[in-house]
Parts: C-alpha cells; sequence; structure tokens
C-alpha cells in the first residue's frame, strides 16, 4: 500500500464552562503583545518614552512654579501644567493655557524644541519597528506564535497544489499554515497574492532542525505536511532522507501531532513509517496506475480529480453513535437520507504496534539514528508508533459497524 494512515482517537474535547476559541484568541493576543513588548526593547522605545514623559513632569514643575502667582489661576494647579506641557509638545496648541512671564516662556521654549526632538525620533523608532516587523515576517526571519496550525515543511515545483486543496477545505481554510523551507521571500510574496484567502506565514530555514522547528510553532501544530524539497541549495538530492529527518524531528517535538509525508523512492517508506509518520505517499504511483487504466477505462483520472475537489470530494469523519452495531447497508442507507452522502468505506482502527517491533534485528544505520534520535529526546521506544488501521472499501452489505470506525463518504452533505 503507498499510504499508511493512523488515525488518533484522542481528539480534544472542550470542558463544560469553557471556551477554546476563546482561550486561543486570548492566547494569541498575549503572544503577539509580547512579540511587540520585545520588538520595543531592542529598538530602545521604552527609554525614549521614559525621557518624554521626564520632560512633560519637568516642563509642567517648572512652568507650574513660574506662573503660579497670577491671580487668574491659569497654573493654579499642577496638573495645570501637566495638561499645558502635553498639549505643547504634541503641537495641538489649545491655546486655553499659556505662560506670561519670561521664565515660563523660556521654559516653554525649552520644552517644544526638546519636545520636537523626542516626538520625532518616538514615532520614527514606531514605524521602523512596524515595517523591520513586515520585513522580517516576509523574509521569514520571525518566530511564529500559534496553535492548532498546519506546517508545511519543505517546498518544490508542485507543492501549489497542497496549498490549493488547503484552501478547498472549508474547515482548513480558516486554519493557519506555516511554510518551513528555505524559498525566496518573493515566493512567499506571490503565494500570499495567489491564495489571499489563507492565513500563510513563513519561517525560513532548514525543515530538519528542531530550532526552525520551534519558530515555526511545531510542537502546538494539528498537523504537519512533509514535501520533498527543492528549495535548499541541494535541490532534491537526499530529499527523502531529509523529509525522514524532518519527520523525526517534527515527532519529538509534538509526539500527538499528524504527520503525513510524500517520498521520492519506494524504499523510503519503510523508514518513514519508523519514525511515526501517520501518511505516506510515494511520488507517482498513484499517477501511473491513473494513466494506465486510462486507456482502458477513460472516465477514471476525471473522477479521481473529482474525488479530491469540488464540494463533493471525499471526506473523513465519525461514525454518528447511532450507526454503532448496524450494518454497513442500513449505515449506507442512513448517509444517503440524512446526508445526500454515499458511504462508501470504513476506516476501521486497530492495535498499534510498538516502535521497536518495526525496526529490524540487525539495526541499519538508519534504524540506529532513528533510536538515536528518540532517545535524545526522551521519548519512549515501546509507545505505539502505528495503530494498525486499516481501511475498508465497501467491505460488504453485512459488515458490522464498530464504535471505533471512521466513516468515507462522497457527497455535498458528507461533513
Amino acid at each position: 500500500m503507498p499510504t499508511r494512515t493512523r488515525t488518533d482517537s484522542r481528539r480534544p474535547r472542550a470542558r463544560h464552562g469553557t471556551d477554546p476559541e476563546g482561550r486561543t484568541l486570548l492566547s494569541g493576543l498575549s503572544d503577539r503583545w509580547s512579540s511587540l513588548k520585545n520588538d520595543a526593547a531592542r529598538a530602545n522605545l521604552p527609554r525614549l518614552l521614559v525621557f518624554f514623559l521626564s520632560a512633560v513632569v519637568t516642563g509642567a514643575v517648572l512652568v507650574h512654579l513660574a506662573e503660579s502667582g497670577w491671580e487668574d489661576g491659569m497654573f493654579a494647579r499642577l496638573f495645570d501644567g501637566i495638561w499645558w506641557s502635553v498639549v505643547t509638545i504634541a503641537s495641538v496648541g489649545y491655546g486655553d493655557k499659556y505662560p506670561r512671564t519670561d521664565v515660563g516662556r523660556s521654559f516653554a521654549i525649552l520644552l517644544i524644541l526638546s519636545g520636537v526632538v523626542l516626538t520625532s525620533l518616538i514615532s520614527g523608532t514606531i514605524a521602523s519597528i512596524f515595517v523591520e516587523r513586515r520585513i522580517r515576517e516576509g523574509k521569514g526571519l520571525r518566530d511564529v506564535k500559534l496553535k492548532r496550525h498546519i506546517l508545511v515543511c519543505g517546498w518544490n515545483a508542485k507543492a501549489r497544489n497542497v496549498l490549493e486543496g488547503i484552501s478547498g477545505s472549508e474547515e482548513a481554510a480558516r486554519t493557519p499554515v506555516v511554510l518551513v523551507c528555505q524559498m525566496e521571500s518573493d515566493l512567499f510574496d506571490d503565494l500570499k497574492t495567489q491564495f489571499p484567502g489563507l492565513d500563510l506565514r513563513f519561517v525560513r530555514g532548514d525543515h530538519t532542525q528542531e530550532t526552525v522547528l520551534r519558530r515555526a510553532s511545531a510542537g502546538t501544530a494539528r498537523a504537519c505536511i512533509l514535501l520533498p524539497d527543492e528549495s535548499g541549495a541541494g535541490g532534491t538530492a537526499n530529499a527523502d532522507e531529509r523529509t525522514i529527518m524532518a519527520c523525526l524531528a517534527v515527532k519529538a517535538l509534538n509526539p500527538e501531532i499528524h504527520a503525513s509525508a510524500e517520498i521520492l523512492k519506494t524504499e523510503s517508506e519503510q523508514h518513514l513509517v519508523r519514525a511515526q509518520a501517520d501518511d505516506v505517499i510515494v511520488n507517482g504511483e498513484f499517477a501511473g496506475r491513473l494513466l494506465s487504466a486510462a486507456g482502458f477505462e477513460p472516465g477514471l483520472p476525471g473522477a479521481a480529480r473529482r474525488l479530491f475537489s469540488g464540494e463533493s470530494r471525499l471526506r473523513q469523519s465519525p461514525i454518528p453513535p447511532a450507526l454503532v452495531g448496524r450494518t454497513f447497508r442500513e449505515a449506507s442507507g442512513w448517509y444517503l437520507s440524512e446526508k445526500s452522502a454515499v458511504l462508501v468505506g470504513v476506516l476501521s482502527k486497530g492495535k498499534g504496534m510498538a516502535l521497536e517491533d518495526l525496526l529490524s534485528d540487525d539495526s541499519s544505520a538508519i534504524d540506529a539514528f532513528i533510536k538515536r534520535k528518540f532517545q535524545e529526546a526522551e521519548m519512549d521506544l515501546s509507545r505505539e508508533a502505528g495503530s494498525g488501521n486499516e481501511i475498508r472499501l465497501a467491505p460488504g452489505p453485512d459488515y458490522v459497524i464498530r464504535d471505533t470506525d471512521w466513516a468515507f463518504t462522497v457527497g455535498s452533505g458528507a461533513r
């Protein structure tokens, strides 16, 4: 089989009285505020604000002392001086308060001159912070602080199809997508223009390195798509080996992430399975089979294309509890009548195997490398690496639906 699927039944559930979306929003705002504070500190903005406040207070105190003797009480209170000082530095010029003594006017001249300099420095610094953030974001040099997002690691000529597939899914289109590769910033700008409906982010670097993956918040991502990388200097040379290393690094940072990988060589599949990849697709295998079948059944390529695109595409969803214990025939009738969808098969989840069961007795260099990576990450090798899932397409009318089954359906109402 070119594809191995592992579906984790341990899905996060919202507790009563909690709001996961609200917590995610507050967490995102907190992360953005923290990042902005760090950028402001690097630009010495706090120090400039201290100088600004010092100028305001000093000017207010001096003009209050110099003008407080007038009977009309224009600067009778210290707050009157603070108000005048802020209005003067901001160049608003209400004219409701103004100094009349020579000493007070001298202080005003100094305040105006220092205020022009300080406001120019502060406004320029704030503008430079946001410009720098935008430049660094476009070049993939900023850390991404996200949760439940999708990672796309590696880039090649066909990778745009992945983004097209994500944008075609209503749920996925609302999920941020972080590209982790070494593409040029101009290409990323083109992608943002081509996919305006996607929340695209970019982290530039080697996706096999954990430090780069941490910048992309791999530890809190929901899914990872690993592609044969062409963005680096080496092109596709050792692309499968880099994909295996990236899968190991992602799983070390986030064991619960769903990792899907594409490989160029069939013999690399077993190593990705050992690296705990959930889905493995061999490049070109499906295309070759579709082309060979097209000579005898010319409608198959078009039907396959429709199955993975459009409103009526193939979907996977949990089996409703009411269908557990009923036959495949009965479940098919329910989906057709209630969901206007066709039930084409089920994903049956079974007991998984430990990672050591997948490694050969006389371990090769890649096996030893995988073991060492898991030991460095302090991950238990005896933990299940796969779930032994079985895809059953058209299992027969008398097949009994189980509570661990998931449905494969086709139809516009199959959600």
